[in-house]
This record gives C-alpha cells, structure tokens and sequence, in this order.
C-alpha cells in the first residue's frame, strides 16, 4: 500500500520553485531525510530506479507488521512537516490524501520522473549514491537531486542489524556544477579494501530512463584520495580531482536533452 498525493502539482508550487531560485554553485539545498521504509510508502519499488534489497525487503514484508510500519511512518512524516493531510483524520487509510512539502515534492518529482540518473556504485549489497536530474519540457534540468545513503563503507554489520527499511537517505538539491563536484570527491574516494580480495573499483553509470535497463555511459573508477584511474570511452587513464570534476560534467552534459 501507499499513499495518494499529487507530485507534479508539488513540483510547480511557488515555494518549490522558490527553492530552485535560491539554489547557487556554492550552496546546495538541504531538502529531507527518509528512511527506507518511508521512501516504500512514497512509491519507492514503483521508481524508474530503486535498490533491489530495498523494494525485496518491503515487498516481502508481512501485512500486519507492514501496516503497522504505514501507520508509524505516515505520522512521522506528517509531524516533520512533509506531509500535509488533507483528508484530517484518515491518516494512512485507504481514501486517504495528502500535499507534499514543497522538499518532499522536488525529491518525488526528480525520483519519479528524472531526465537522467547517475549512479555509482562499488557493490550490489550497498545503496549507491544517486543523482537524479529534475526539470520539465521547458528546461529538463531545474537542479540535480542527489540521494545519499548514510552507509559509511563496509558497514555490513549496520545494514544486517537495521535491515534496508532501516536505512537512512539523505537529499540535497545541487546545480550542475556543485553536483560535478560532489560526484568527483565522492568517486576519488578509495573504496573499502577488507571485504574484498581486492580494492574494487566503482562504476559511474549514467542512465535514461525509458530506454531500457542498459546505461548510455559506464565509467570505473579507482581513486586513492589524491588521483583516480578512469576506465571508459574516451576517458582511460590517470586523473586529478579537476579532472574528474570535468568528465562529471560531461557526463551530466550527455544525459541533458
């Protein structure tokens, strides 16, 4: 079950567009935090791109306890401010409606009907971190929306305690350019060598939605904190963080209409 609301109204409201207006290169918007369960009730398993764990473990929920999860949730989210009832007294119920948050409304909006996505991952037992691009006919790309797993690297023990409905993401709304930035230090990150026989790289996919499951770019990444070594069409070899920063660019460049 999930609930009703109108994203697309949510996504043009004055005070989402507000948020773009204020959006500049240096400061990206803090929008929300959900946790696993919460980005379930909101459609989640029905997204263009979701964690497989995540929308498995929902799926596969007992009835009971699951409703009983909607009901907490929902009156979380209602008491946080990023639902608006406007059925008072319904709560999760069937027949229910709500009004977004002008936060909540950009953050459905890009996870629903992105112009692209971006991911990068170094393995499928963990979220990747995501870039979803949001905008409409008239401009496609309005901001980037990136969704950030609090998972710090090789924290498996966390994820087998809490479970995936557990877990936190976190959303910040970035203009191309912050979000070039964000990708390049994220991915010149090494990535955890103690699980792994060896240090895995990560992949960097860029992906369009309604063109199938294969990406329209995949890069690997194998950073050391300082340089990376970048494997990809026209991008093999060794480079610095500015570097990286630019080929994040390109990339963004490519997935915009």
């Amino acid at each position: 079950m999930t609930i009703s609301f109108d994203i697309a109204a949510a996504g043009r409201s004055g005070a989402a567009s507000e948020l773009f207006g204020k959006l500049s290169e240096n400061s990206p918007a803090s929008l929300l935090m959900l946790n696993g369960a919460e980005l379930c009730i909101l459609g989640g398993p029905k997204h263009p791109l979701f964690w497989e764990p995540l929308a498995t473990s929902w799926l596969r929920s007992d009835p009971q306890p699951r409703n009983r999860m909607i009901e907490a949730c929902t009156s979380m989210m209602i008491e946080r401010g990023l639902l608006i009832e406007e059925t008072p007294g319904q709560g999760y119920h069937p027949g229910a409606h709500f009004a977004l948050s002008p936060e909540l409304g950009i953050t459905l909006a890009a996870r629903c009907h992105p112009t692209f996505v971006i991911t990068t991952s170094y393995t499928r037992e963990l979220p990747p971190v995501s870039l979803f691009a949001v905008g409409d006919e008239a401009d496609p790309v309005r901001g980037l929306v990136i969704e950030i797993p609090d998972m710090v690297p090789g924290t498996k023990a966390h994820a087998e305690s809490m479970g995936p409905l557990g877990l936190l993401f976190y959303y910040v709304l970035h203009t191309p350019d912050s979000a070039a930035e964000y990708l390049a230090d994220w991915t010149l990150r090494p990535t955890p060598a103690k699980r792994f026989h060896k240090q895995p790289p990560r992949t960097v996919a860029l992906i369009r939605p309604g063109q199938g499951p294969v990406p329209t770019r995949e890069l690997t990444v194998a950073g050391d904190g300082t340089s990376a070594h970048l494997d990809g069409q026209g991008v093999t070899g060794e480079y610095d963080k500015d570097g990286l920063q630019q080929v994040m660019r390109d990339l963004i460049v490519q997935g915009t209409p």
